[in-house]
């Protein structure tokens, strides 16, 4: 018996998106809740929360791209079907594995640019501007959530339909 590959149990990136996404939109429910207490400071204490605007693009950068995967792995893209679903089905399936193909190569591509790209930031100590975070910790998610798109996209390749 042969353990189970991701690509014959599909609950399992699934699953592990699911969860990545969860922490993403966590992450934004806590930048959220950083924002209203800064204007609650302000208003009523006269006070404001340093830094929130780093942490706010931090928690969007996140939650943006740790729900990407998932969004591959559902094929939730926004798409206009009024042309696919007339196809016959063996077309419509060709016309969708193409599809995935090339969804696979741009996001390969955009990882790999964003890959040099974050390695030039890093590389001359770039930081936010309030709180002086390191720029890695931006590109992580980023570079990760960009990553692991990729994988799903090889798995809607290689699912089947």
């Amino acid at each position: 018996m042969t353990p189970k590959s991701i690509y014959s149990d599909p609950k399992i990136p699934e699953r592990v998106a699911a969860w990545l996404a969860a922490a993403g939109v966590g992450t934004l429910m806590l930048a959220i809740a950083v924002v209203m207490a800064d204007i609650v400071a302000r208003k009523g204490l006269g006070f404001s929360i340093r830094g929130t605007i780093d942490l706010t693009q931090l928690a969007q950068i996140a939650c943006a791209f740790l729900a990407l995967p998932l969004v591959f792995l559902r094929e939730s893209h926004v798409s206009v079907d009024a042309f696919t679903d007339r196809l016959p089905r063996v077309l419509r399936r060709f016309v969708h594995r193409i599809a995935a193909v090339i969804t696979l190569a741009l996001m390969l591509a955009i990882a790999w640019y964003s890959f040099l790209q974050a390695g030039i930031q890093v590389g001359q100590g770039d930081k936010s501007v309030t709180l002086g975070i390191p720029i890695l910790a931006y590109w992580l998610p980023a570079l990760t959530g960009m990553a692991l798109s990729c994988a799903a996209a090889a798995v809607v390749i290689w699912r089947d339909e």
